[in-house]
């Protein structure tokens, strides 16, 4: 090779050089940006990202029934999913476990689900049950009105959902307005021997608890919150989980209505993992046919309906004026109606 041939040589292999940074940029820059086409396209062809196990925060109550029913009829494995349920006494340790990260999933009633949601941690994605049933006013013997416990005694659970809707709502439109009795703040279980005891004249205050009274002859059930409040459980995602696993959502949401189904076709199986909860919690004396009357009070529906949406609202704002919501949701971001939707197309 003559010298000035070995210079165009050189001069040619230092341009290639130069080149090939130039090259790989260029190839990268060209992949990231067909990267979102490529996932699409795999999506349209039928490949699934992989679905994730589900860690679940369930309420260990009837408030959470229908999701206590999923979880241990393992309805789940019709799906395949693979789901490891950690049990709580309300929906405010539900909360503060997704708030932890310990959870993905969980059911809780509203109050729980507002202060998630303002600080955008929370997404309702479906509603457990709508309970307004399932809570009521039980008062002792010779006390046949709710306007009859003015100057009473009446308990109520201070924090949870049920009290704030008898003080704000039922207990006005029955004729006994905030101020007209004394509030004794006592948990649920507590209710009804201190009903018994004389302690108090009338509590509000959920399922076990209102049959238990009427069963054992305690006091008498004057009013349930169906006709004046709808309580619904929401069932909530954290909303990173969302993010990062949307098939897996999805998934989730199919065996969700795998469950609705269930609740609606087999009262058997219903009855039979409700009074396992309740036994398990000492319940003891809960009899079958109490569960199963029990059972026939909610209405286990899953969907968001705009009337709900308009409900929940209407509660923040009482919640947020009272001074026990410090912020409002982001409502059209922590509210995902269309994710069952897309689930119910595809189940």
């Amino acid at each position: 090779m003559t010298r000035s041939n070995r210079r165009r040589s050189g001069t040619a292999n230092k341009e290639h050089i130069a080149a090939d940074p130039r090259r790989r940029a260029l190839k990268t820059i060209g992949g990231l940006a067909l990267a979102p086409l490529l996932q699409l396209a795999a999506r349209e062809a039928g490949a699934q990202a992989p679905i994730q196990a589900i860690r679940f925060g369930l309420q260990n109550t009837f408030t959470g029934a229908a999701a206590v029913v999923w979880a241990r009829q393992r309805v789940f494995e019709r799906r395949g999913l693979k789901v490891q349920a950690f049990k709580f006494a309300d929906g405010r340790g539900v909360r503060d476990a997704m708030l932890a990260g310990k959870v993905d999933f969980g059911t809780m009633n509203l109050t729980p689900f507002f202060v998630g949601s303002s600080a955008g941690n929370f997404t309702l994605i479906a509603f457990v049950l709508l309970g307004g049933d399932t809570v009521g006013v039980a008062a002792r013997k010779g006390i046949g009105r709710i306007a009859d416990l003015k100057g009473k005694n009446v308990s109520i659970t201070v924090g949870s959902t049920t009290g704030p809707v008898f003080v704000h709502q039922v207990g006005p439109r029955l004729g006994l307005k905030e101020g007209e009795y004394k509030i004794v703040n006592l948990q649920p279980a507590d209710q009804p021997a201190a009903l018994a005891a004389g302690s108090i004249d009338a509590y509000a205050g959920p399922e076990p608890y209102l049959t238990i009274t009427e069963n054992a002859g305690i006091g008498k059930v004057l009013t349930r919150f169906g006709a004046y409040d709808a309580n619904p459980t929401c069932l909530v995602v954290n909303t990173a989980f969302l993010n990062k696993y949307p098939e897996t959502v999805l998934a989730f949401l199919r065996s969700w209505l795998d469950g609705v189904e269930y609740w609606h076709k087999n009262r058997e199986g219903v009855v039979e993992a409700l009074l396992a909860m309740y036994r398990e919690g000492g319940h003891v004396n809960l009899q079958p046919e109490m569960v199963a009357r029990m059972a026939s009070l909610p209405k286990v529906v899953p969907d968001i309906t705009p009337e709900l949406v308009e409900y929940m609202k209407g509660q923040a704002a009482i919640l947020h004026k009272a001074g026990q919501l410090k912020n409002l949701p982001e409502w059209d971001k922590v509210i995902r109606a269309d994710l069952l939707a897309r689930a119910r197309s595809m189940a």
